[in-house]
């Protein structure tokens, strides 16, 4: 009797521990290192910052970072539905791509500059919100170094 209740037990330890790992593991390994604003990204296809704030005007601005500003001025919304790959959602406290734009983070930033001149181009091309995320993810992604 003593061996059944111990062998239930075990068995439900075990039970346990393998029901505990396959819900969790999209938080192990790779996704465990995903930042948390990118991971709501990620997870959710129509996903925007919410950023409300005025575009800089491109005039203060000369070469690649004029060219960026004028960007994100043509396509605010299509850029809230970005994440920046910089990574300064999390470094920063930005809520899209379209926040680099609302100060001059933008202007000292290639990642911010490259992506917001391609989802311009992209979204000139036709392409909806979700095809340019994809391809900007595609084309940007690198993992996050904390």
């Amino acid at each position: 009797m003593k061996k059944g209740i111990i062998f239930i037990v075990v068995l439900g330890v075990i039970a346990g521990v393998i029901f505990f790992y396959l819900n969790s593991k999209e938080d192990i390994g790779i996704a465990a290192n995903y930042p948390r604003t990118y991971k709501a990204f990620k997870s959710n296809p129509d996903w925007r910052g919410g950023e409300t704030g005025a575009i800089v005007p491109s005039v203060y601005f000369t070469g690649m970072a004029r060219q960026a500003y004028e960007s994100a001025a043509a396509i605010p919304d299509v850029l809230d539905h970005l994440y920046c790959f910089c990574y300064c959602a999390e470094e920063h406290g930005h809520k899209s791509l379209r926040t680099c734009f609302t100060d001059g983070h933008g202007s000292g930033c290639d990642s911010c500059m490259l992506e917001a001149i391609r989802a311009r181009q992209l979204h000139e091309k036709g392409y909806n919100i979700k095809e340019i995320r994809a391809s900007i993810e595609r084309e940007y992604y690198r993992p996050h170094k904390e």
